[in-house]
């Protein structure tokens, strides 16, 4: 993945990896609904649900991490300019 002038390629991944995570997760808590309670898939999508949250989690903070300096220009009021 070719980064864009002045970007780093770890803000797409993390961002592409948050949007996808944001998208299983609630599809997984509905499977956790759907199955029938105490079986095998029950738990299979307890844990798959609870690995996703925390793969959100992390990607989360290293999101915050890598758009640090765009976070804190938006606080103030005043556009990062590119």
């Amino acid at each position: 993945m070719k980064a864009s002038k002045g970007k780093s390629p770890k803000r797409s991944v993390v961002s592409i990896t948050l949007f996808i995570t944001f998208i299983l997760l609630p599809l997984t808590g509905k499977m956790i609904q759907l199955v029938e309670r105490g079986s095998d898939w029950e738990h299979v999508w307890v844990a798959t649900h609870m690995l996703i949250g925390f793969v959100f989690t992390g990607f989360g903070i290293f999101h915050i991490i890598y758009n640090w300096s765009a976070l804190k220009h938006y606080m103030k009021g005043k556009p990062k300019s590119e």
